[in-house]
């Protein structure tokens, strides 16, 4: 059984152990430098989750969990190439959302993916990603499609935004309004009036079912 606690801030040696695999997982134009990392170690706003097994790092989820916001939003999640597709991830994030829950009390998690939807070179991988979030009970804003608030010239990527809750099935569209607004200004450091929020709404109906 792996174990799973919440990175401590002076703790060197975990971070440089977490580290190691955030910097194989992700494109260098998707990953944060190491300083805003540390950054989010200290932060009362991040917690940095790891998981152990025999005594190695094998995963970590970085969350983001404002006081003053409704909602937690998942920034990051990986495992270890080598022991993916034996449940520990799926362990890792249940865990970590309830230790946020007794913590912080019982918020939505926001999960930002790549859609499945489009085709891709990734199709499969992003099918299995969307997958496994559904597998721990997440489900998708219908219809929806989300805009990544990145300061990029570039076409931004196909997303959608999953949700973990576990009584929620559907949310007002003042509320998503709010989440978006909040992701792009504190997350991605964009404006509050930022031109993709009101592209994002512009079809949205005022309640927005969970499927």
């Amino acid at each position: 059984m792996p174990t799973i606690y919440a990175l401590q801030k002076h703790d060197k040696e975990g971070f440089e152990a977490f580290y190691a695999i955030y910097s194989l997982s992700f494109p260098l134009s998707e990953q944060k430098s190491k300083e805003a990392l540390l950054a989010m170690l200290t932060s009362n706003h991040y917690t940095i989750f790891v998981t152990y097994e025999t005594m190695q790092c094998v995963g970590f989820c970085i969350i983001f969990h404002p006081l003053h916001l409704d909602f937690y939003l998942l920034e990051y999640m990986a495992t270890h190439q080598e022991i993916r597709g034996k449940g520990i991830g799926s362990i890792l994030l249940t865990q970590s959302i309830q230790t946020l829950y007794q913590t912080h009390g019982q918020k939505p998690l926001l999960i930002e993916i790549d859609s499945p939807e489009v085709d891709s070179q990734d199709a499969e991988i992003r099918a299995k990603r969307e997958q496994f979030y559904r597998k721990i009970g997440c489900l998708k804003l219908d219809p929806f499609d989300y805009i990544l608030g990145l300061k990029s010239t570039q076409t931004p990527p196909s997303m959608e935004l999953l949700v973990y809750h576990p009584s929620l099935k559907s949310i007002p569209k003042e509320t998503l309004q709010i989440w978006l607004e909040s992701i792009y200004t504190l997350v991605y450091d964009c404006e509050k009036e930022d031109e993709r929020i009101a592209q994002m709404l512009l079809h949205v109906k005022p309640t927005i079912h969970l499927i």
